[in-house]
């Protein structure tokens, strides 16, 4: 820069495209839409998700099946509340959420559940390598 007027500018770095939590609103929106491959795109490719019996399900293919049954089932997942603690790449979510699905004979379950997740940033992206949607409780 040279001359009187000059006016100095400070690079910024990029503004982040996301947030952690915008990856539990992905998944949640996914689910409410009925969208298979957008829920599953939700997690890492050695995703884990904890059902409610704690069995952990790793892998998206495997949680792919378990993802079908909560999308036929009709799963909504209302978020009430999300913390984030995030450390670089990682972050350690817990929240509130109230879930939705189809019971037996016609009716709709109502679950109250307080979820914990483990979300990692791949490639720029936010995405659930743990979850446990149904809280982290021992069956």
């Amino acid at each position: 820069m040279s001359g009187a007027g000059a006016v100095a500018t400070a690079t910024r770095p990029a503004k982040e495209a996301g947030s952690p939590d915008d990856a539990l609103h992905a998944f949640s929106a996914a689910l409410r839409g009925g969208d298979l491959r957008r829920a599953t795109a939700c997690f890492t490719r050695e995703g884990c998700l904890i059902t409610p019996d704690g069995t952990a399900v790793h892998g998206r293919e495997d949680i792919r099946a378990v993802l079908a049954q909560l999308i036929a089932s009709r799963t909504e997942v209302e978020i009430q509340r999300v913390v984030v603690r995030r450390a670089g790449e990682v972050a350690l979510a817990s929240g509130h959420v109230t879930m939705r699905s189809d019971g037996p004979e016609g009716t709709r379950f109502l679950q109250a559940c307080d979820p914990m997740m483990v979300i990692h940033r791949v490639d720029g992206t936010w995405k659930l390598a743990v979850i446990a949607p149904w809280g982290s409780h021992s069956p």
